[in-house]
């Protein structure tokens, strides 16, 4: 940017001053449970012995015990698929929040964006975070019409049709990754809130994120960001 701006004249949104909503941020804390808490500790032991050279690389290693700090801040069960779903977790505090701004909202048909760039959609029948929240929200009453995946639309064609139904209030809840939902999603014009399900690694991405709700275009003058966080695990905001 420093060098085009020798060149030319480089404007961005605050220097233009553009009409945006007011965006209230909401940091929601759930609490740990005692699962997590015994695998968090778990992971500190895993690094002692990957420090110490106890094990190989092919063993354990830092990227190893970074993945699995995210997935038991996100859900427990992405550790242990049989472990209890806690109604207290950040995914069901989440799916709460959805739902009741998804009701509170329905004469204006405003939209909400998910933010999750872990435990994307699969086809294997693993548990995803996102069909989970997803088939809770159908169980509380929000129709199936409503509710999509950025993650089954491929082409741009199909693309283009689905963020002008997120615009329209057609689809009301986006579930999306920051690589696939960020620059250039323009979705806009009914977005009332926004989640952060998870924590991107680049600080950058979270500014891409909400980047999507406070824009220009906005029919909305104030809307409200939650970002959602485990106490006492392995990723915070």
């Amino acid at each position: 940017m420093t060098m085009f701006g020798e060149v030319a004249d480089i404007k961005t949104a605050d220097t233009l001053d553009l009409p945006r909503p007011k965006a209230n941020y909401h940091v929601v804390v759930a609490e740990p449970t005692e699962l997590q808490r015994e695998m968090v500790a778990d992971l500190s032991e895993r690094a002692t012995a990957i420090q110490r050279k106890e094990v190989t690389p092919d063993q354990d290693n830092m990227l190893k015990v970074t993945s699995d700090g995210r997935k038991i801040g996100l859900d427990q069960r992405l550790m242990n698929p049989d472990a209890p779903d806690d109604p207290s977790s950040k995914v069901n505090l989440c799916m709460e929040n959805v739902y009741r701004i998804w009701d509170e909202t329905a004469e204006k048909r405003s939209a909400q964006v998910v933010f999750c760039d872990f435990s994307t959609p699969n086809k294997d029948g693993r548990f995803n975070v996102y069909d989970d929240i997803r088939d809770k929200l159908l169980a509380k009453g929000i129709p199936k019409e409503e509710i999509a995946f950025i993650h089954d639309y491929n082409t741009e064609a199909q693309k283009k049709d689905l963020f002008a139904k997120v615009r329209s209030g057609k689809v009301r809840v986006l579930f999306g990754s920051t690589a696939k939902c960020g620059a250039g999603t323009n979705i806009q014009d009914k977005l009332i809130a926004l989640h952060d399900l998870d924590c991107p690694w680049r600080p950058a991405d979270l500014t891409q994120r909400s980047g999507r709700i406070e824009r220009q275009g906005n029919e909305n003058p104030v809307v409200d960001i939650f970002r959602y966080v485990t106490d006492a695990t392995f990723v915070v905001l």
